[in-house]
């Protein structure tokens, strides 16, 4: 065997177990994006469900419902990165996660995407909080001091 065919084999064999690694990502871990985070809950508790099996599964958690708490950056498939995750069980039963600003999910997209309203009556300078009520679900989400980024998610029941 040539110097040449052995190249091709070993290249060739390096891509097989690449693809299948790339094969092995499960759906839900791979689809979790800040769109979805933002709004699948406010479809309902379901939708709450969905995304804390994903984020369960992003960070290895068992789905008992433990309080958990990770400040490790972990990148969802929209290359978004969370800083951040807090997930509390019953019963205050909330999750909240920091998001970072590289890149940045503009707070214009996330308006549109939820229909938040203005947490204050009053605005003020600086960080912003908008609240988006549907489906019995709150997802609240907090702005960068220039009012441009998505900063901060809270995700609980409307009580």
């Amino acid at each position: 065997m040539t110097r040449t065919n052995s190249a091709i084999l070993a290249t060739a064999a390096l891509l097989a177990a690449l693809s299948g690694c790339a094969s092995t990502v499960d759906p839900k871990e791979s689809s979790l994006t800040i769109e979805r985070i933002l709004t699948e809950p406010l479809t309902g508790i379901a939708g709450r469900d969905r995304i804390r099996a994903g984020l369960n599964h992003m960070y290895g958690l068992d789905p008992a419902g433990q309080k958990y708490m990770d400040k490790e950056p972990r990148t969802l498939a929209d290359r978004h990165v969370l800083s951040m995750l807090w997930l509390e069980p019953l019963p205050a039963d909330f999750i909240a996660i920091a998001v970072s600003g590289e890149p940045c999910f503009p707070v214009e997209r996330a308006l549109r995407l939820t229909q938040a309203k203005l947490h204050n009556k009053i605005r003020s300078t600086g960080a912003q909080t908008y609240d988006a009520f549907r489906n019995g679900m709150l997802v609240s989400f907090s702005t960068t001091p220039d009012e441009k980024c998505v900063s901060f998610i809270h995700i609980e029941r409307d009580r």
